[in-house]
This record gives structure tokens, sequence and C-alpha cells, in this order.
């Protein structure tokens, strides 16, 4: 539990959902978002790595994995696709027992689709932008892909702020994220160390 880091605003949306009567749409897209989370994790650990924290946001959640940052290619799409595969298992579950006109299959199918696009999409920490790095990486070298990654969500940030001025909580979420995207640019130069330490101290050529 520990390693469980709950953001403050994630109680105070749960606490307006009960007092608006939307507890059961909130509790369904977390239920989404644990599955997905579930699907990284799983596959992370099939290849040995240790969870370091999992952060839960008022609108969803990541995970952040202690592993190396010269890490092969197949594991970290492979970790990219658990997210997918579970909530896609999770959907054909829901499709297959419960009644498809009912308001809790609505609601799953369409928090379904929304999480799974949403996450899609280039922005730091988001899946799109890992799997966006990691194909970058095989282009560049891996400062020049790490920054082109962090250019890129600014970007995808600044036209989704433009489709989204009238959402209040898409843009909430902009916010946190914009917050996200600034700490790993910050962080660019330790990173990048990081990297070049490990592949001498591992010989990585």
């Amino acid at each position: 539990m520990s390693k469980i880091n709950i953001n403050p605003f994630f109680y105070f949306f749960g606490f307006l959902s009960i007092i608006t009567g939307l507890f059961k749409p909130f509790l369904i897209m977390y239920l989404i978002v644990f599955i997905h989370e579930v699907g990284h994790i799983t596959m992370a650990l099939m290849f040995k790595y240790k969870i370091k924290k999992i952060n839960i946001y008022p609108f969803g959640g990541y995970t952040i994995f202690e592993s190396d940052i010269n890490t092969p290619f197949i594991n970290e799409f492979m970790v990219f696709l658990g997210g997918i595969l579970f909530q896609t298992i999770f959907f054909l579950i829901s499709k297959q027992i419960l009644d498809n006109s009912s308001y809790t299959y609505e609601l799953i199918e369409n928090y379904n689709l929304s999480i799974l696009m949403f996450n899609l999409l280039p922005i730091l920490p988001l899946d799109g932008s890992k799997v966006l790095n990691i194909f970058l990486n095989k282009i560049y070298p891996f400062k020049k892909s790490h920054l082109l990654t962090i250019y890129i969500s600014y970007i995808a940030i600044l036209m989704l702020i433009i489709f989204s001025l009238k959402n209040i909580n898409l843009v909430l979420m902009i916010f946190l994220l914009l917050i996200l995207l600034i700490k790993e640019h910050k962080r660019h130069k330790l990173i990048f160390n990081m990297f070049l330490v490990e592949r001498y101290i591992k010989n990585i050529k």
C-alpha cells in the first residue's frame, strides 16, 4: 500500500460524484482504469520489472516501474500492450454477461472507448507517448528521441486545449498532464545522464 499514491483531488471528485448521484459512472470509470493498470503491471512483472509507484489521479492513473532505461523494444511494447489487452478482455466479458441495452453496459462501453483513445494520445506520461518514444528510439539517439517526445507532447496538449475549452473535466485533465510533462522536461538531462551511466556500467553497445 505504501507504493500507492492517491491524489487528494481523487477523494474530492469521489465525494462530488456521491452528492450529485454520479457515483456509479465514477466507480465504473475507475474500475476500467484499475483493470488497465493491472494489465501494465501483469506484463511488467513478467519481465521482472519492480513497481516503484502507482499514482491515482482524479481522472486516471499510471504506474511507475523500476526498470532499466535501456530496455529491449519488445519488453516496452508488451508492457504498453498489457493495458489495452486487459481493457479489451474486460469489455468483451461485460458484453457477454450484461444486457447490451442497460445503463451499466453503456457506461462501460463509453468509458472503455474514451479511456482507450485518450491513453493513445502522444502526451507524456500517457501510453501513446511511450509507444511514440519506442519508435523514435529506433530512428534517433536516445537524447533526441526523448526531447522530440516532450515537444510533440506539448503540441498535442496545445491542440487538445483548443478542442476542449468547453469541457471543464477535460481541461482539468490537460492541466494535470501539463504539470507531469513539465516535470519530465525538467528531468531531461538527468534521464539522459542516467541512460549513459547505465550503458557504461552494463557495457551496453
